[in-house]
């Protein structure tokens, strides 16, 4: 994720680069020409029409490419820096499905928890980013996983209830 935000960086601090040495260009060739010069005007609709495509590759690009790579990277960093949450429970189901938290796909698995404190059972969902495979769990298999925000950091397969091997 901090490679890829990198490399988003350099793509637009390019870009803006580029957009601001032509216009540098074209304004000096414009304070370069007399007053009632032909030329003037080609220069004013070339600088109108490097800005109205900067401005659509800077909102497409912030809009939507950079955006989601900024807000992968902040939930990757919440994952290693957040509070986790140890967790026991009997796998149920996965669900392929695109689900977007916080501007982050991700696809679920479903787990049967038991809570100790009303002493019955529930189903929770736990996320997966949608890039990465799904854990390879057979129905009914006891799972002791770690999670962030709902978010799979970690797993491991043990043999009975209890949580041990």
């Amino acid at each position: 994720a901090k490679a890829q935000r990198k490399k988003m960086f350099l793509v637009l601090f390019t870009i803006i680069g580029i957009y601001l040495l032509i216009s540098a260009g074209l304004f000096i060739w414009y304070t370069t020409l007399t007053y009632k010069s032909p030329t003037i005007n080609l220069v004013k609709a070339i600088e109108y029409i490097v800005s109205a495509i900067f401005v659509f590759v800077m909102v497409v690009f912030m809009g939507i490419k950079f955006k989601r790579v900024n807000k992968f990277y902040i939930k990757c960093t919440e994952i290693l820096t957040g509070l986790t949450e140890e967790n026991f429970g009997s796998f149920i189901e996965c669900d392929n499905s695109l689900h977007t938290k916080d501007g982050v796909d991700f696809k679920s698995l479903m787990f049967l928890e038991h809570n100790k404190n009303k002493q019955n059972f529930f189903e929770r969902t736990v996320l997966v980013f949608y890039e990465k495979p799904l854990p390879d769990f057979k129905e009914g298999q006891n799972v002791k996983y770690i999670t962030q925000g709902n978010v799979l950091k970690s797993y491991e397969i043990v043999e009975d209830e209890e949580g041990e091997k």
